[in-house]
C-alpha cells in the first residue's frame, strides 16, 4: 500500500525544464513542495520557492530541514566541467540529505547500456546516482532517453534544426536509437515512485511506446510541421564540429550541445520495462508528444497586449511584502543584473544632480520642494526599473522571522541618540556647525508637515534605490562597502561636508541592514525613524546654540537676493 510523505518534498531544480512541471503536478496531487533554486526572487512557478544551490554545501541544510522526500533535477552541463560539478553537487546534496533526514531521494538520470563505452555526460550521471546514495538515503532512479517537451534542450535541438534547415549535413549519430518520452510522462513516473515501498532504492527505465532513430525523429517532427527534410550524413563530422554546428544553427549553448552530441552516439532504448508494474499506464506516443510540445510553444511565445506587458513588468517590479521570508543571496539572472546596472549608472548620476541642484534653492520655497520630490521620484523610477526588489526578511535559524518591523525603528532610534551626541560635539567645530545649520534651515524655515513629507519621499527613494536596485546590482561580496561609496559620492553634489559624513556613517549602517536583512525593508524604516526624530529634534538643539541655523538662512537669503 502507498503512503503519504509527512513532511515538505524538495525539488532541486524547480526552475528547470522537468523541476517547473514536476512542481505543479505534485502541488495538484495534494505535496508541500518546496522549490529550491538559486533565484527564490524570481521563481514564480508553484510551491514555496526556497534558496538553495548545489555547489554552495552551507545553502542545503536551511532548504532540505523537516523534508522527507526530495527530487534530485540538477546538471551542469554548460559547464566544461560538468563532471567535477556534478560530482561535488552530489556529495553535497547526499551529505544534506542524509543530515535532515530524509527518506528518499529521487534522481532523473540517464538511459545507456553499461556495456557500452558510455559518454562522459552518461558516465556522469551514472557517479551522480552512487553518489546521491553514499551517506545511506535510499535513492529512486529514474532513467530516461530524449524528453520531448517545449523547453528541453534535446527537444530544442531537433525542433530548431527542422525549423531552420531545409537540408543539413549530419554525422552518423543520426543512425543510432533512442527511445523518446514525452516530459508530462516523465513526470507522471517520478510522482508515481514517491512514497512507494516497493520503487525505494530502485533503478528503473523509463521511456515512451516506440524506439526510434534520431533521423526518423527529425523527419516525423518535418512531417508535422509540413516540411520537407533532406539529411546527408557525412561520416567524418566529429562530435566536436557537431556542436559548433548545432551552435551556428540553434540557440542551444555550444557546450551543453556538445555533452548532448556526446551522449547521442550511445543507444538509449529501455530493456527493463519494470516500472510499469509500478506506475502503469499507457506513455503517450511521439507524435503527440510532439504536438503538445509545439503546442505548449505557440502559448509561450504567443504575442501579449501592449497594456498586459506594462501591467506584468510593474507588478514584478514591485517589492514583496515584508514579512516575505527570502534569501540573504539574490542571484540575479545576467540579463536583469546586465539591465540594472545600465539603470542604476544613469539614475545614480541623475538623481545626485538632482539632490545639489535641490539643497541650492531657497528654503520653503516651491522649487525646493519640486526639486525634493524630484529627486525622490528619480530615485524609485531608477529603481523600479532596473528590476525586481527585494523587501522582505531573511529567516532565522529557526526559520522564524526576526521582528521585521521592530528592528529597523529601534535602529532608527539608536541612530538619532548617536546623532544627537555627536551634534553636541559638532557645535564646537564651526565648519561643520555652519554646515550643519545650512541643512537645518531648511526645516526650520519650511513648512513642517511639507519639510516631513520630502523627507519621508527622499528617504524612501534613497532606500529603493541605493540599498535595493544599487545592492543588486553590485558583486555580492562587495555590496554593502560599494553601495555605501555611491551613496556618498551622491551626497557630494551637495557641497555640504555634514551632509558627506551623515552618509558615509549611515549609509554604511542601511547597507549593513539590507545584507543582514535580504531586502530595502529594514533600511527604509530606520532611515524613516531617523529622519524624522532628526527634524523633530536637531534644530532646536542648533538654534538654542550658536545660532547657525540662523546664520545659514542670512546666507541662503542673500544668495537669493542675488
Amino acid at each position: 500500500m502507498r503512503g503519504h510523505v509527512s513532511g515538505p518534498v524538495l525539488v532541486a531544480g524547480a526552475s528547470g525544464f522537468v523541476g517547473r512541471r514536476l512542481c505543479a503536478a505534485l502541488v495538484d496531487a495534494g505535496y508541500d513542495v518546496r522549490a529550491m533554486t538559486r533565484h527564490p526572487d524570481t521563481y514564480d512557478g508553484p510551491g514555496t520557492a526556497v534558496f538553495g544551490d548545489v555547489q554552495d554545501a552551507g545553502s542545503l541544510a536551511g532548504a532540505l530541514e523537516g523534508c522527507r522526500a526530495a527530487y534530485y533535477l540538477v546538471h551542469s552541463l554548460d559547464s566544461k566541467d560538468f563532471e567535477r560539478l556534478d560530482r561535488s553537487a552530489a556529495r553535497a546534496f547526499a551529505t544534506a540529505a542524509a543530515d535532515a533526514g530524509v527518506q528518499q531521494v529521487v534522481y532523473l538520470g540517464g538511459l545507456g547500456d553499461e556495456g557500452d563505452r558510455l559518454s562522459r555526460h552518461l558516465r556522469s550521471r551514472r557517479e551522480v546516482e552512487g553518489l546521491l546514495g553514499s551517506h545511506g538515503v535510499p535513492v529512486t532512479v529514474l532513467r530516461a532517453g530524449i524528453v520531448i517537451g517545449d523547453g528541453g534542450i534535446s527537444w530544442e535541438i531537433t525542433r530548431q534544426l527542422v525549423e531552420h534547415l531545409p537540408a543539413m549535413v549530419t554525422p552518423r549519430w543520426v543512425r543510432t536509437r533512442t527511445q523518446p518520452i514525452a516530459v508530462d510522462d516523465v513526470v507522471r513516473y517520478l510522482i508515481g515512485v514517491l512514497d512507494r515501498p516497493e520503487a525505494v532504492g530502485r533503478v528503473f527505465e523509463v521511456g515512451g511506446p516506440e524506439v526510434l532513430e534520431y533521423r526518423t525523429m527529425l523527419h516525423r517532427v518535418a512531417r508535422l510541421r509540413g516540411r520537407r527534410l533532406l539529411l546527408l550524413p557525412v561520416p567524418l563530422l566529429s562530435p566536436r564540429l557537431s556542436a559548433l554546428w548545432l551552435g551556428l544553427v540553434t540557440d542551444v549553448d555550444v557546450q551543453a550541445g556538445r555533452s548532448l552530441v556526446d551522449s547521442m552516439t550511445n543507444e538509449v532504448v529501455v530493456h527493463d520495462p519494470a516500472i510499469r508494474e509500478v506506475v502503469p499506464f499507457d506513455p503517450m506516443g511521439y507524435d503527440d508528444a510532439v504536438r503538445t510540445a509545439l503546442e505548449e510553444r505557440g502559448q509561450r511565445t504567443r504575442p501579449r497586449s501592449w497594456l498586459v506587458r506594462v501591467r506584468d513588468g510593474a507588478v514584478g517590479r514591485l517589492p514583496g511584502p515584508i514579512t516575505a521570508q527570502s534569501p540573504v543571496r539574490h542571484e540575479p539572472r545576467p540579463e536583469v543584473l546586465a539591465r540594472r546596472r545600465r539603470v542604476v549608472a544613469g539614475t545614480a548620476v541623475l538623481g545626485a544632480g538632482l539632490l545639489g541642484v535641490s539643497l541650492a534653492a531657497r528654503p520653503d520655497s516651491k522649487r525646493f520642494y519640486v526639486l525634493t520630490l524630484a529627486t525622490a521620484a528619480t530615485w524609485v523610477a531608477g529603481g523600479l526599473a532596473s528590476g525586481p526588489l527585494h523587501l522582505g526578511w531573511v529567516e532565522g535559524r529557526d526559520r522564524r522571522l526576526r521582528r521585521p518591523l521592530l528592528t529597523p525603528v529601534a535602529t532608527g532610534v539608536g541612530a538619532f541618540g548617536f546623532f544627537y551626541g555627536c551634534a553636541l560635539v559638532v557645535r564646537q567645530v564651526p565648519l561643520l556647525d555652519r554646515a550643519v545649520g545650512k541643512v537645518l534651515t531648511f526645516a526650520e524655515e519650511g513648512s513642517t508637515p511639507l519639510v516631513l513629507l520630502t523627507a519621508a519621499a527622499n528617504g524612501v527613494g534613497e532606500e529603493v534605490f541605493f540599498r535595493g536596485a544599487l545592492y543588486d546590482a553590485l558583486p555580492s561580496r562587495h555590496a554593502a562597502l560599494l553601495s555605501t561609496g555611491v551613496y556618498g559620492v551622491a551626497t557630494v553634489a551637495t557641497r555640504n561636508p555634514a551632509l558627506v559624513l551623515a552618509a558615509g556613517v549611515m549609509g554604511s549602517l542601511f547597507a549593513l541592514q539590507r545584507r543582514a536583512s535580504g531586502g530595502v525593508g529594514a533600511p527604509l524604516l530606520t532611515h524613516l525613524t531617523w529622519s524624522v526624530l532628526m527634524i523633530r529634534f536637531l534644530p532646536p538643539l542648533f538654534r538654542r546654540g550658536h545660532g547657525a541655523a540662523a546664520t545659514g538662512r542670512a546666507v541662503i537669503g542673500r544668495a537669493a537676493a542675488r
